[in-house]
């Protein structure tokens, strides 16, 4: 018997030792899987945040751009209307300049005319 239990205690050791690395082969296989879908994740997260970046940018020079169509609209609004506003009173200018040049000038001819008579 003592023969018998010595191959008992002999075979529990060796299945202990297979149990053992049996787990360690998988805590290894767990820790490769673990590593293999955080990489992953990270690439996935990576993907997304640069869509999103892309997506921001879009949204953002789509902002842009329509500012400065409304700034060039308002520009070419302010033009026209500067431009109005100057055809209009270029006429009333030139008749305002010419009756200051017939009043100073009018003035000189009358009082050089009463001058001489």
């Amino acid at each position: 018997m003592n023969r018998e239990a010595i191959n008992y205690v002999k075979e529990a050791e060796a299945r202990v030792e297979e149990l053992r690395a049996d787990a360690e082969k998988e805590i290894k296989d767990i820790k490769e899987g673990k590593a293999l879908r955080i990489d992953k994740i990270k690439e996935q997260t990576e993907h997304e945040l640069a869509a999103y970046r892309n997506e921001q940018k879009e949204q953002l020079e789509t902002k842009l751009k329509r500012d400065e169509d409304l700034l060039e609209e308002q520009v070419a609004t302010d033009v026209q209307r500067f431009n109005e506003a100057y055809e209009q009173n270029k006429e009333r200018l030139a008749n305002r300049i010419a009756e200051e040049v017939l009043h100073r000038y009018g003035h000189s001819q009358n009082e050089k005319a009463d001058f001489i008579s």
